[in-house]
């Protein structure tokens, strides 16, 4: 049976596969290693770059859609013991309103990046996918 390649080793050979013009194989790679490990943004960042030049608007939202699910979620996850009911989440929520002058909606409305500038690109995309559909 074949040894399954480190995710680093497929976004590698992504790379060499797009400095060679094959596409398609780069593609096949960075997909493989998004899913072998979904939190490193680069691999989403090069399908969308190469979904766009393909003019593959639907894939590049694919793309764009799952990077977002994953990051929002991991993010979502890494605060929710600062927005979570109980003594814990009191407190934090009670400090984050002194340091700020806001509460919980404040930490769960800005994302860190890639989500801003992804968010951004989902808009544009789906413009794209609207004017080419009309």
């Amino acid at each position: 049976m074949p040894q399954k390649l480190h995710y680093t080793v497929l976004i590698e050979q992504a790379k060499d596969a797009e400095e060679g013009g094959d596409i398609s194989a780069a593609i096949n790679l960075y997909e493989k290693a998004i899913k072998q490990s979904p939190l490193v943004e680069l691999p989403y960042y090069r399908l969308m770059i190469l979904y766009r030049k393909e003019k593959k608007y639907t894939e590049e939202l694919r793309v764009i859609n799952r990077g977002l699910d994953v990051f929002r979620s991991y993010f979502d996850e890494k605060t929710k013991p600062f927005t979570a009911a109980g003594k814990l989440g009191q407190i934090s929520k009670a400090l984050l309103k002194s340091v700020t002058g806001t509460g919980k909606k404040h930490l769960l409305s800005s994302y860190p990046e890639p989500i801003p500038s992804w968010t951004l690109r989902k808009k544009t995309v789906e413009k794209k996918i609207k004017k080419g559909s009309m």
